[in-house]
């Protein structure tokens, strides 16, 4: 079964002790993601709050200065048009040799949404946007498309691999409707933060909204976990907090895969030692554990143990 580890930048120690941005330093940031690269991280997430260009550039940053480890960056549909954000992609597919992968937050536009109508409206507009994406990277002629949303003529993107660009799709969300859009789109599920039941519930609910559209089986499923210190998300949400020997963090996340997770999302390893030790004690532990193994059945499997919620 594959395992993989996706890390997520924090800020990182100066000579004077202070923290500051993980790419702040170009030099720094290229030692540090060639340093995930040999500690056995899958990937990296670029979600910097400068937006989509500063992202791109980050992303061209990772790409360009590393051989294996692959690029998840956040985009927000809707902030381009469709065409100029699939070639954009497109492009940077070429360049990373099919190493990049989008990761689709919820629109911002949820924040001031507090009715049912807007929520499904701009997650319709999310599906949309997605569906173009995909018709563009696949397409081999020139399209016209008119939608409720989005309107192409002649919609083409030229610089692409000859099978198409294969860029992945990392999806969320909650609703009904959320549920759907990742069902048709989503190659990765990032699930919230919550314990083993409310993980598990999730992960079959998505798995049932995937359904019809035969992708039951083919979405994998990531969840953030923070080593260290309890940090707060949005909203006051707290991730999980890994913390002890080596051995029980292994045994924490271990639990998570028997209910069918794939992928972890680490933050907190904001420092070279951090880094090389969670490479060294921990991802190569968990693998070799599931190396010969698939997860049970959701209806065979025993509720984990071990694990403790921060609160």
């Amino acid at each position: 079964m594959q395992i993989d580890f996706t890390h997520c930048p924090g800020g990182v120690a100066d000579k004077d002790e202070l923290h500051s941005s993980f790419f702040s330093d170009t030099a720094v940031a290229v030692q540090r993601l060639r340093q995930l690269e040999r500690a056995g991280f899958d990937c990296v997430l670029i979600d910097d709050m400068g937006g989509l260009l500063a992202n791109m550039d980050l992303a061209s940053l990772a790409l360009r200065s590393t051989q294996s480890i692959g690029v998840l960056v956040s985009h927000w549909p809707g902030i381009v048009a469709p065409v100029v954000a699939a070639r954009q992609f497109a492009a940077f597919d070429q360049i990373g040799s099919g190493r990049l992968a989008l990761r689709v937050p919820p629109s911002r536009d949820l924040r001031e949404i507090n009715d049912d109508s807007g929520l499904v409206a701009t997650l319709g507009r999310t599906d949309e946007y997605l569906m173009l994406l995909k018709r563009l990277w696949s397409n081999a002629q020139p399209f016209d498309h008119e939608g409720l949303f989005y309107r192409i003529h002649g919609g083409f993107v030229p610089m692409k691999a000859a099978e198409g660009a294969m860029i992945r799709l990392q999806l969320g969300g909650l609703s009904g409707t959320a549920l759907k859009i990742a069902g048709r789109h989503a190659d990765r599920f990032e699930l919230p933060v919550g314990g083993f039941d409310d993980t598990l519930r999730l992960i079959e609910r998505v798995r049932v909204a995937a359904e019809p559209f035969g992708r039951a089986q083919r979405i994998r499923f990531s969840l953030p976990v923070h080593v260290g210190h309890v940090q707060a998300g949005e909203g006051g949400q707290q991730d999980w907090q890994l913390t002890g020997e080596p051995e029980h963090v292994v045994s924490v996340l271990a639990g998570f895969v028997e209910l069918g997770v794939s992928d972890f999302i680490v933050h907190g390893l904001d420092d070279a030692d951090a880094v090389e030790a969670f490479g060294r004690q921990v991802i190569p532990a968990l693998r070799k554990a599931f190396r010969r193994h698939d997860p049970a059945p959701t209806h065979l499997r025993k509720r984990p143990v071990m694990l403790r919620r921060i609160v």
